[in-house]
């Protein structure tokens, strides 16, 4: 799985940065991806951290 932020739509919120941080965090106060593809043991995290995503700028590429 494959996971990208759209940082015009992000808030900058830092809720994927706190839900997977092992995935997520803030650079230039948008939240970016520090993984090119993410681990298959945290993929359920990342599909929560999108769905909870108040601007819906987490887009998750299966």
């Amino acid at each position: 799985m494959k996971v990208k932020i759209d940082p015009d739509l992000c808030t900058a919120c830092e809720l994927c940065v706190e839900a997977v941080p092992d995935v997520f965090e803030m650079s230039d106060d948008v939240a970016v991806v520090k993984v090119s593809t993410v681990p298959s043991d945290l993929e359920d995290d990342v599909r929560d951290a999108a769905d909870s995503c108040p601007a819906e700028a987490i887009i998750v590429e299966e």
